[in-house]
């Protein structure tokens, strides 16, 4: 038990600071969105993921942009109100006035961060400025919800697969400009090189198409150097965020049932493990951005 003890204990006290605070509305369009992807996969009902995977993706924009922290000039700060928070849906409305009610309320938080906090990443606010990292970051999330739309039709896998890895790079950049640890990226490069050494023999030969292969490979490059560069961030910033790392993490694992469903194996397992893996990550990845400053000029 000691033994056990001892061996958990760095990985209770990497993971202590995780947090998703505030759970915000954006967090439960995904909570709830996921489950009904998942059964939609299950049933293998194409209406049911064009339905609710671009909501469950909705769900990681809208959660990166309540996370963005607002300065109190001018521009409402995006909150979240009794009725759509996890303790105030302990007792779910059963008349139909109260459903409409809550609706109501979910409808005008989305509409709040859509209309007041998205606008401040663009110039449509020149007044307020955003880091390197929030806009980086923001941009990832939109990559990465084309690249689910793109994904739901089989068709779409090779254009789907280039949002994505266009969406890595973002997550690169934004995690390079938050500032980079030297010996933690060289822990992520080992993670890296390990896992390569596993997943490459095991997936490239399986992909008998030229322009594919060298697509996942660029992919597979890709996706390495963001994980690396997440966890060259993690000790760098205001705070520490173990977020980043395992955000990043999970992506990392979540691509690898893609993988396996397109080019080993296809089975709903893979879908049932990858796509909480997939979207947990992008979900931990968005409460990074509680840490940035919004600054107006």
């Amino acid at each position: 038990m000691d033994a056990a003890i001892s061996i958990a204990k760095p990985l209770v006290d990497f993971l202590q600071p995780l947090s998703l605070s505030p759970i915000n509305v954006g967090v439960q369009i995904t909570a709830v969105a996921l489950p009904c992807l998942l059964l939609s996969e299950t049933a293998k009902s194409t209406l049911g993921r064009w339905i609710f995977k671009p909501i469950a993706s909705f769900g990681f924009l809208v959660a990166a942009l309540s996370y963005i922290p607002t300065p109190s000039s001018g521009i409402v700060a995006s909150s979240t109100t009794a009725a759509t928070t996890f303790n105030g849906l302990a007792s779910l409305p059963t008349t139909v006035s109260g459903i409409v009610s809550l609706a109501s309320a979910y409808a005008s938080e989305i509409q709040h961060v859509c209309t007041h906090i998205a606008p401040t990443l663009t110039s449509a606010v020149p007044t307020v400025a955003h880091s390197t990292y929030t806009k980086a970051m923001m941009g990832a999330f939109v990559l990465g919800w084309i690249g689910d739309v793109l994904l739901i039709p089989s068709r779409g896998f090779l254009p789907g697969l280039v949002s994505f890895l266009t969406g890595h790079a973002a997550f690169m950049i934004a995690f390079t400009f938050h500032g980079q640890d030297t010996l933690a990226g060289q822990k992520g490069a080992g993670f890296i090189v390990a896992m390569a050494a596993i997943v490459g023999p095991w997936l490239i030969p399986k992909i008998k198409n030229k322009i594919m292969r060298g697509a996942v490979i660029a992919y597979m490059l890709v996706i390495s150097g963001m994980v690396i560069t997440a966890v060259g961030s993690v000790n760098c910033g205001h705070e520490f965020l173990p977020e980043r790392i395992v955000g990043a993490i999970m992506f990392f694992l979540s691509d690898l049932f893609v993988a396996r469903q397109h080019f080993v194996h296809k089975t709903v397992l893979n879908k049932w493990i990858g796509l909480p893996l997939y979207y947990g990550g992008q979900i931990l990845l968005a409460s990074t951005l509680r840490g940035e400053q919004m600054l107006v000029q």
